[in-house]
């Protein structure tokens, strides 16, 4: 077992790197990926480290639970969900960056996201064209609320000539949940991260942040990471944990 001084230099290296599944996460995934390094490192080793941590509490996000609807996916990547985290107050320090356009597979959990200038539609069909080339197909639908960046003339024609079906909820008060509770675990990191590096730089660090929360498990997921998730085992994921 490590000393006391051991255990905060291995969780120290493990938290503050973006790109580790552990990097500004919680108390589990930081343990999960401790226990890599030092297999007796205790649950209370973590908990105490980032409680004296301050990027860790300053950024503790407040939990309300809320009863949600359950969007049932026909397989691997065909059903996505996505939305726009604002970033606006940091777009100067961002080369004129003021979101990011954040895209999850509802099988898989597995992330995307692209930074974007603008709502207009020409930025955001650039940021669809570059998170389309990084998944291993196009989604067969995209869900998405009814903001008009995603409801535009320009952005119908767009998911018509990629033979996507675009839809939205009837109700504007109806929001793309799981998009929404992706967000708020991005900035939740990205936050962190900038504390930690006293930066206001998120639109440089956000790929290796999502990199690193698609390389965590997931318990909607049985504790699977979504890069476990493949075409060859969607079938009994689906099966398992989506009740169908």
């Amino acid at each position: 077992m490590e000393t006391t001084k051991g255990v905060d230099i291995i969780l120290d290296r493990l938290y503050n790197d973006p790109a580790n599944p552990a990097g500004f996460a919680g108390i589990n995934q930081l343990w999960i990926e401790a226990k890599k390094k030092d297999k007796n490192i205790k649950k209370k080793d973590v908990i105490e480290y980032l409680e004296g941590h301050r990027t860790y509490t300053i950024h503790r996000p407040r939990r309300v639970r809320f009863k949600r609807s359950r969007t049932m996916p026909a397989g691997y990547m065909t059903d996505v969900q996505c939305d726009l985290a604002d970033f606006q107050k940091l777009s100067r320090q961002n080369n004129g960056y003021n979101y990011a356009l954040v895209a999850i597979d509802v099988l898989s959990k597995r992330v995307f996201a692209e930074p974007v200038r603008t709502k207009k539609g020409k930025d955001m069909i650039q940021a669809f064209e570059s998170i389309l080339e990084r998944m291993e197909m196009h989604p067969h639908r995209v869900f998405s609320d009814k903001g008009t960046e995603f409801t535009s003339k320009e952005m119908a024609e767009f998911f018509k000539g990629k033979d996507i079906e675009k839809f939205t909820p009837n109700s504007s008060t109806v929001k793309a949940s799981l998009a929404e509770r992706c967000i708020r675990n991005i900035k939740q990191r990205l936050y962190r991260y900038m504390s930690e590096k006293h930066t206001l730089k998120w639109a440089e660090a956000i790929h290796k942040i999502v990199d690193a929360i698609n390389h965590s498990k997931c318990r909607a997921i049985g504790g699977l990471r979504p890069i476990d998730i493949s075409f060859n085992n969607a079938r009994k994921i689906r099966e398992k944990f989506m009740d169908v």
